[in-house]
């Protein structure tokens, strides 16, 4: 992921291939001879400053190369409040998720993150990011648009009302993090929720590894979960038998949970949008109290 093509073969490359084969297809397709080649960041820099290295574009500028971000250092268009939006929306919906779960049940957090698989985190992450207004993704291509066709020494400056105009959502996601974190873990003190609420505010480029060690801290735990499950409707089962044998009109823990394991997979096999994560979460936590009874 750190390998990048160098000025000098880029420039050889978009003069030798792409320069010609666009040309052929614009004269196919009888479409004028102009043509714009986004790319995300310039190549790794050669010695000459931005101003003195010559732009990559046919003579007539015709056909040219515009670099969404300035710089390796400038964030690219989505990532100019959109992804930092995204995250923390998908945060307060989990927190939000664990606390409707917990909440009014003897479960603990601990039955939530058992009972939280990988279809309910790909389905948060969906609905958080059409939480997302279409209109900040615009903005921030446009943006990204404009400070490459029109390159000017007051581009940061044209970067401030955008964040403005995300700082006032950021604040109140924040709000509402800080608020679902203190319900969820009630003995959490104020300043390690905000380092969690923070964790995701990396360097540019560790973003992808974190993303990585999130999904393969998951299978571990599902694995557990899986097996905790086995062992306790083992042993809980023969426990109740003999305890409750006498009436008949009670069932063992056994047959509790083995019923409610089906109405788990009877659940799963539903339409998500009309049942969603909530549900399956709170079958899957009552599950794991009935076992622990």
């Amino acid at each position: 992921p750190e390998a990048r093509l160098g000025l000098a073969l880029l420039r050889a490359w978009f003069f030798e291939d792409f320069v010609p084969g666009v040309k052929r297809y614009l004269r196919r397709s009888c479409l004028q001879q102009k043509a714009v080649l986004l790319l995300s960041s310039p190549p790794p820099s050669s010695g000459l400053s931005p101003e003195e290295s010559p732009p990559l574009q046919t003579p007539d500028g015709s056909i040219r190369v515009l670099f969404l971000s300035k710089g390796p250092t400038i964030p690219a268009p989505l990532e100019q409040g959109v992804v930092s939006a995204f995250k923390q929306l998908y945060k307060r919906e989990l927190l939000r998720l664990a606390v409707s779960c917990t909440a009014g049940s003897s479960g603990g957090p601990m039955d939530f993150v058992r009972s939280f698989l990988l279809k309910d985190m790909l389905y948060l992450a969906g609905l958080s990011w059409d939480l997302i207004p279409p209109g900040s993704i615009e903005k921030c291509w446009l943006l990204g648009l404009r400070a490459a066709f029109e390159p000017q020494p007051g581009e940061e400056e044209h970067r401030d009302p955008l964040h403005g105009e995300e700082g006032s959502g950021d604040s109140k996601v924040f709000s509402d993090l800080t608020h679902l974190a203190a319900l969820a873990y009630k003995r959490l003190a104020p300043e390690e929720v905000a380092d969690w609420l923070h964790l995701d505010d990396a360097a540019l480029g560790t973003e992808e590894d974190d993303g990585e060690e999130d999904v393969e801290e998951e299978g571990p735990v599902g694995c557990r979960a899986e097996e905790d499950e086995e062992e306790a409707a083992a042993g809980d089962g023969g426990g109740r038998r003999g305890g409750d044998g006498g009436d008949a009109l009670l069932p063992t823990a056994r047959e509790a949970i083995k019923g409610l394991e089906t109405a788990l997979r009877w659940l799963e096999g539903q339409d998500p949008r009309q049942v969603g994560p909530l549900k399956l979460v709170q079958l899957r936590s009552l599950i794991s109290m009935a076992q622990r009874l």
